[in-house]
């Protein structure tokens, strides 16, 4: 299996994250607790703020740092035309508040809500540099699955390599690893 490492190339002069907005925003929703509720909840949340452009199926995903605790629901979602960065995580963590989730100093403790902000790309599907590129996209199943399936030929910089390249060869889902039926994900829709 290859190994691909994405990340910010410093070398290269870019604005700075705070002050560019890109065409799309690849964000993935997570919750273990409630996760029925909570993950629509966050979704009408993301539409009273938001172009909510795309979804993927939900998946129930066992918990990877946690083993033993509550399989999360995990589903990958596209913004048309997101604010920047620094203000998109500012609404994404206030819409966690809203929906109850608590940090706590246990990264893996169960939560209500998690929403992680994976990539941005511009109109060609190349992720942007102006942006952190999460590594979970790359290399953990519950967030590559579902966001190859709303944004497969989403374009990693400088290799080019896309989403749904990038899943495939994560190789074997881990045991508990399921898409859910139809009428469970088609509430997403």
């Amino acid at each position: 299996m290859t190994s691909f490492t994405f990340g910010r190339n410093r070398d290269l002069e870019r604005t700075p994250v705070s002050d560019v907005r890109p065409a799309y925003a690849l964000l993935l929703l997570g919750s273990n607790i409630d996760p029925e509720r909570n993950i629509e909840a966050a979704r009408v949340q993301l539409r009273a703020c938001s172009d909510l452009m795309s979804l993927s199926p939900i998946y129930q995903t066992p918990a990877v740092f946690a083993p033993g605790t509550a399989d999360y629901h995990n589903q990958a979602v596209i913004l048309r035309d997101p604010l920047t960065f620094e203000q998109l995580r500012s609404q994404l963590k206030r819409i966690e508040t809203t929906l109850g989730r608590i940090r706590s100093t246990d990264s893996s403790a169960p939560r209500t809500i998690d929403i992680d902000i994976l990539a941005g790309a511009d109109d060609s599907l190349e992720m942007i540099l102006e942006w952190p590129i999460d590594p979970a996209l790359s290399t953990l199943h519950h967030a590559a699955i579902p966001s190859s399936t709303i944004a497969s030929k989403w374009r990693f910089p400088s290799s080019l390599v896309s989403v749904s390249e990038v899943s495939q060869q994560l190789g074997s889902v881990p045991e508990g690893f399921k898409k859910l039926d139809g009428d469970r994900a088609a509430r997403g829709k």
